[in-house]
């Protein structure tokens, strides 16, 4: 009875193990992000680059805010949960407005 017991514990602490491996080996909290590539292919220069500016502020905005939280006790749990996924959306977004400037043209100022 005692074997079975150990052995039990056993696997239990190897999948335990095996959990927090996974956990371990994401680079991104939030996962990854889809964002169609051509979305902004069909627009004109202006309105990818407001798009672009407004993707721009958008990241600063949640890079402050997830500075904010991370400052705190416990503030990097609050920050991945509410503001990464949107983070690296836009991310995303901004890359698309990119490519879509470049692909057009557009003489898109580079904004940080």
């Amino acid at each position: 009875m005692a074997a079975r017991a150990t052995s039990r514990s056993r696997l239990i602490t190897c999948l335990a193990v095996l959990a927090l491996a996974g956990c371990g080996s994401v680079s991104d909290p939030a996962g990854f992000s889809i964002v169609s590539q051509d979305r902004f292919d069909f627009m004109t220069c202006k309105q990818i680059v407001d798009q672009r500016n407004g993707q721009a502020g958008r990241m600063k905005q949640l890079a402050e805010l997830m500075e904010k939280a991370e400052a705190s006790p416990g503030g990097f749990i609050v920050s991945a949960t509410a503001y990464r996924s949107e983070y690296v959306h836009s991310r995303a977004l901004l890359a698309a407005a990119d490519r879509a400037a470049k692909l057009n043209n557009c003489d898109a100022p580079k904004a940080n």
